[in-house]
C-alpha cells in the first residue's frame, strides 16, 4: 500500500482527513454498541445512531454539531439506557433544503414527528446550546412525553449577564459560531472551551474547508432563529412537567453561566450543576463529572 500524499508543507491531504474523521466516527459508534440508522419523515431524512437497552435518552446536538460530536459520552449509558442520537435536519447528513425553515418551533415540529415515527411513548430528552433550546421547547410543547429533561449551555433565554460570544456580535456584529478559515476556526474553539483541545493542522484546515462550505446554510439557520426569537423558553419554562437537570460551564463565553437563574427559577422541579473550569460544552471538556452528575440525575428519578 503506498503512503498517503503530502502537501507541500507535509501534511496528509483533505482526503486522509476525510478517512480519518470516518475512522472516528466508526470508532465512536462501535465502543458505544451504536448502529447508524435512516428513516424518511415528511420532507427530511432523518440519520442517527441507535442502541443499548432500557428507557430511552434521546440526544439533541447544538448548532453546526451532528451526532458522533457526542463522541464517548454517550457510552456512558448504553449499558443502562436505549440511546437515539440523531442529525438534526438540516445538519450531519440529515436532509438540508434551503426553502425550509429551520427555527425553533419548525425544529421542535419536526423532532416530534421523528419521535412519532419511531413510536416513542416517553423518554429522557437530553440536549446542549442550540439543541437543550430545542428540548426545552420540546418539554413545554409535549410534557407527557418527556420523562425528564437535561439542558446542558442551554439557549432559550437572554443571560442575565452578556457573554463575550453576546457582546461581540451586539458591538461588531461577529458571529463566532460560524467560521471560513483557520483562524476563524481557532477563534471559536477559544470561546467553546476552558482549555482548547489540540487540533492537528491538517485536521483544521479540513474544518475551514468545511465550514466555508456549510457557512451560507448556517447563517439561514441562524437568521431563521434570531427572526423567531432567541428567548421562545422565557415565560413558557413553566409547562415543563419532568424533573430537570442543569448543567453549565462556569467559564461559557457562548451562553453565560447566568442563564442558569432563569432557567432555575421557571422550571417547577430542577437542579443544577455548574462545572469549574469549563466552557459551553461540559460533556467534552468535563466529561466524567458530566456523566457522573447526568447518571446521579437519572438514578434519581422513579423508574417503570
Amino acid at each position: 500500500m503506498e503512503p498517503p500524499k503530502r502537501m507541500k508543507d507535509g501534511a496528509p491531504k483533505m482526503g486522509t482527513a476525510d478517512l480519518l474523521v470516518k475512522a472516528v466516527q466508526w470508532y465512536i459508534r462501535r465502543q458505544a454498541g451504536l448502529t447508524r440508522k435512516e428513516i424518511q419523515v415528511d420532507d427530511h431524512r432523518w440519520v442517527f445512531l441507535q442502541g443499548g437497552k432500557g428507557e430511552t435518552i434521546l440526544f439533541v446536538h447544538g448548532f453546526g454539531s451532528e451526532k458522533h460530536l457526542w463522541g464517548f459520552f454517550p457510552k456512558a449509558f448504553s449499558s443502562s439506557y436505549e440511546l437515539i442520537i440523531p442529525d438534526l435536519p438540516g445538519f450531519g447528513e440529515g436532509t438540508r433544503i434551503d426553502s425550509a425553515v429551520y427555527d425553533i418551533e419548525s425544529q421542535v415540529r419536526r423532532l416530534n414527528r421523528f419521535v412519532e415515527i419511531l413510536d416513542l411513548k416517553s423518554f429522557h430528552l437530553l440536549g446542549i446550546s442550540m439543541g437543550g433550546y430545542i428540548a426545552g421547547y420540546y418539554a413545554c410543547e409535549y410534557p407527557k412525553k418527556v420523562k425528564s429533561l437535561a439542558l446542558m449551555s442551554a439557549a432559550g433565554v437572554r443571560s442575565p449577564v452578556e457573554s463575550s460570544a453576546w457582546k461581540q456580535y451586539r458591538e461588531r456584529g461577529e458571529i463566532l459560531l460560524l467560521y471560513q478559515s483557520e483562524s476563524e476556526f481557532d477563534k471559536l474553539l477559544s470561546a467553546l472551551f476552558f482549555k482548547p483541545p489540540p487540533v492537528p493542522g491538517f485536521v483544521k484546515r479540513y474544518l475551514a474547508e468545511r465550514g466555508r462550505v456549510h457557512y451560507p446554510f448556517y447563517m439561514k439557520v441562524l437568521r431563521d432563529i434570531e427572526k423567531q426569537g432567541v428567548d421562545l423558553l422565557e415565560g413558557r419554562l413553566g409547562k415543563v412537567d419532568a424533573e430537570c437537570l442543569i448543567i453549565w460551564g462556569a467559564e461559557d463565553q457562548i451562553i453565560h453561566v447566568s442563564s442558569v437563574e432563569k432557567f432555575e427559577k421557571e422550571l417547577k422541579k430542577s437542579k443544577s450543576v455548574i462545572l469549574r473550569e469549563c466552557g459551553h460544552v461540559p460533556y467534552f471538556e468535563q466529561r466524567q463529572k458530566t456523566v457522573q452528575a447526568y447518571k446521579g440525575f437519572l438514578a434519581s428519578l422513579p423508574h417503570g
